[in-house]
Parts: C-alpha cells; sequence; structure tokens
C-alpha cells in the first residue's frame, strides 16, 4: 500500500506502523503511542510526520547554533490555530457498562464506578466542567447508550496501558475510556483514582506533560504539534508520566495544573452565584 511520496516521513510512519503496539478494539485497529493514547491510521500518519517536522526542527536549531525550543508555559491542544475544548455548558455524561466488567466482575465495576466518582469531582472543582454519571445507563446492552456522551468498560489490553481515553475532537464512536484489567490490581504503584483524573485531563483536551523540553532524560520525546502551553512546566502534574526521576503516583491535580486548566474553562461552577430569575 502506498503511504506517502514524502521519504522521511514515510520512513517513520512506516516504522510506527510496523513497531508500534497494535490494538482492535470494537473491530478498529489502533496503534498504541505515549503509553496511552490510541490512534487509527490517518492519526498516526499525522502524527508521524509532526514527529519528523519537530525533529528536522530541532536539528537545524541545533546545527545554526541556536539555543533549543523552551515552553514558557498544563499542556493543552489546539485545532485551527484555537484552543480545543468542550462547548460552555455541556454536561459530559458518562456510563459504567456493568456487563463489559467479565474480569473485574461486580467488585471491578464497582471499583471504577467510585473512582471515575472521586476523579470527576476533583476536576468539578478545579475547572469549570461537570460531569454527570447516569448509572440507570450502566446495563445498557449497547456500547455508546443514548444519553451517555462517553463510555467506561472493561477492556483486557494485556497489560499495555492501566486505561485509555480519548480526546474531544476523536470521533463520536472512540468516546471511550477503556479500563485494562491490571487496573484492580493491590500492587498497582498509583492511586486508582489519579489514574482516572490523568485519563479525564485527556479528555478535557490535555496533552502529557512529559512531552514538554523541560522534560528530563528518561521521558519520552513525544510531538508537541497542535499543542500550547498553559502554565509552567510541572514535573508532578496529573498530566505527567512517572519518568526520569519525576513524577507522581497519585496523580493528584496540582496548583499549576489548576490554573492552566482555568485558562480554558474558567473558574469552577462552585465558585459562582448563578442568578436565573
Amino acid at each position: 500500500m502506498n503511504r506517502g511520496t514524502d521519504e522521511p516521513v514515510q520512513s517513520l510512519f512506516d516504522r510506527l506502523y510496523e513497531k508500534a503496539k497494535r490494538i482492535e478494539v470494537d473491530g478498529e485497529t489502533l496503534w498504541r503511542v505515549e503509553g496511552d493514547v490510541l490512534l487509527d491510521e490517518d492519526q498516526l500518519r499525522r502524527y508521524a510526520r509532526q514527529q519528523e517536522a519537530l525533529r528536522e526542527m530541532r536539528f537545524t536549531m541545533r546545527e545554526a547554533g541556536m539555543p533549543a525550543m523552551v515552553s514558557a508555559e498544563l499542556v493543552g491542544m489546539t485545532e485551527d490555530d484555537k484552543i480545543l475544548r468542550w462547548a460552555p455548558g455541556l454536561m459530559l455524561t458518562y456510563a459504567v457498562l456493568r456487563r463489559t466488567f467479565t474480569i473485574g466482575g461486580e467488585s471491578g465495576y464497582r471499583l471504577v464506578v467510585e473512582s471515575m466518582e472521586r476523579a470527576t469531582a476533583d476536576w468539578a472543582e478545579t475547572c469549570g466542567i461537570s460531569f454527570s454519571h447516569k448509572p440507570e445507563l450502566d446495563d445498557s446492552d449497547s456500547l455508546r447508550p443514548e444519553g451517555a456522551r462517553f463510555v467506561v468498560r472493561e477492556f483486557d489490553a494485556g497489560g499495555e496501558f492501566i486505561a485509555s481515553a480519548f480526546f474531544p475532537n476523536d470521533p463520536v464512536h472512540r468516546r471511550r475510556i477503556l479500563i485494562d484489567p491490571s487496573f484492580y490490581s493491590p500492587d498497582l504503584r498509583f492511586d486508582k483514582a489519579g489514574v482516572l483524573r490523568h485519563e479525564l485531563g485527556h479528555v478535557l483536551g490535555f496533552r502529557h506533560e512529559q512531552i514538554r523540553s523541560e522534560a528530563p532524560p528518561g521521558c519520552p520525546d513525544e510531538d508537541t504539534y497542535g499543542t500550547i502551553n498553559l502554565g509552567d512546566y510541572d514535573p508532578r502534574s496529573v498530566m505527567h508520566y512517572f519518568c526520569g526521576g519525576v513524577g507522581s503516583q497519585s496523580l493528584a491535580i496540582t496548583e499549576l495544573d489548576k490554573a492552566g486548566s482555568q485558562r480554558v474553562y474558567g473558574l469552577p461552577l462552585s465558585s459562582y452565584r448563578f442568578v436565573i430569575a
């Protein structure tokens, strides 16, 4: 199959296409990058092109004796040069699909429900976003029940990730948070609600903090195209992996996370007294 005419980009795309871990979800082949980000083939192609352009620019700057790019400022996403976010006033409703918890069973389902309640409450107290669990939809036979903007479900990824989410501009059918059975382990070194706080950060449109140039050696060097820095580099950010000797196993929302998310979503709704008449 011809995947393009730009040979350097094609080479990188081919390497990712062949080497990146493939995961089948609902009959769709996805490639895992950055640990918990799943891309379809078109997204993988763009990702490869963006990474190649970024590396070429860094090489050119080094050859010219120019200083490496330093981000001045959580990492948000952009689209058409505008910050990507959910529309104001939109309620992010979700269902936790009980029937998918074939390995975790009822106890796994309950653990995820409780962890989601903690994680969504933490984000709602951080910035102007609202989540609502729709328990009446949890027993639905559909993987996309009407009335839920996204679903949370068990998915056996063989330990390739603990959980994986989606971005606001992903296709509607990919609006799901996948929970690998490794999430249930009592030996999991990360706070379980923290894992979901991290994934919900992706749902809100935030990228990994460790992709920034200030991250220490040992952290993945990933593409930053289509991003905007929303505050100072934060090695303990909820969006930072545990890498390079930094990161936090609690995956708590820090003060810098709070400030950056408020630049996108404003103050938490609990900060206001609403007048309705």
